[in-house]
């Protein structure tokens, strides 16, 4: 007895360790590659995180405001739903590209809010007009790129969401993990941040190649990959609804006028 309470308290010991440490333990041998009990959950049962960055105006940079996260700073990277704050820069094994997908927002002037949550790709009101003010002509929804990804080495599942400005780094990030001919969860990717000055000083994410995964990452990846194949972009869609009214850059939109800019 006293020898197999010695070795159950070793494995708990080496388990807490490795969560303790920022990683995820990988599952161990004794516990099947089974999912029961979730028979019943259905897709508006999820909330995917996102990976947050925070504005000037952020109300998690905001003194006072009770979504305030404390001690983030204007320019770090968060999740949206638990407040982990990750710095400036974070790591992460990208799972899959999720369909393109826009939403229409109310003016801050008019009150914020979410118009039009399911646009249709190629609807009108993501294409820009043609009167030659850029201001009036931008379009009316607003364009998402999104991908799931894992934070390395914490291996949490979050939701990467790109949209106006941004919609660049997107075609960057999945054109490394394009170009590295293999399986996009074999890609170690960096994203940081940076400021651009126009149309006002606002942070904008960056993302770069990192290498590629270690061995276990990449077998642990390899099985998120499947695990996260049936989520839909409803969740992507309640993880960024409230985080997605107008914001600092959303009016330098990179599409050519006339397009909806949705190729890939």
């Amino acid at each position: 007895m006293a020898k197999d309470t010695a070795i159950a308290t070793k494995d708990t010991q080496e388990l807490t360790t490795q969560q303790l440490g920022g990683a995820m333990a990988p599952a161990p041998d004794y516990i099947p590659k089974s999912r029961r009990g979730f028979e019943d959950t259905q897709q508006s049962d999820l909330m995917i995180p996102r990976l947050a960055l925070a504005q000037a105006l952020s109300p998690q940079v905001t003194e006072g405001d009770p979504a305030r996260i404390e001690g983030l700073q204007v320019g770090d990277l968060f999740n949206s739903v638990t407040g982990q704050r990750y710095g400036k820069e974070v790591f992460v094994q990208v799972l899959r590209k999720m369909p393109l997908r826009a939403m229409e927002f109310r003016s801050v002037d008019d009150g914020g809010g979410v118009v039009d949550p399911n646009v249709p790709i190629g609807d009108p009101r993501l294409a820009w007009g043609n009167s030659g003010d850029k201001k009036a002509d931008k379009p009316q929804a607003t364009l998402f790129r999104d991908f799931l990804a894992v934070v390395l080495p914490q291996r949490e599942i979050i939701a990467l969401s790109f949209k106006s400005s941004g919609i660049s780094t997107a075609k960057t990030l999945w054109g490394l993990a394009t170009m590295a001919n293999r399986d996009c969860f074999a890609v170690r990717l960096r994203i940081s941040t940076g400021v651009k000055l126009t149309p006002k000083p606002h942070q904008i994410y960056k993302v770069e190649q990192a290498g590629w995964v270690s061995r276990e990452d990449f077998t642990l990846g390899e099985e998120m990959h499947e695990a996260v194949r049936g989520i839909s972009t409803e969740q992507i869609e309640r993880a960024t609804e409230h985080a997605t009214d107008r914001e600092p850059g959303d009016d330098d939109f990179p599409a050519v006028p006339g397009s909806a800019s949705t190729d890939m």
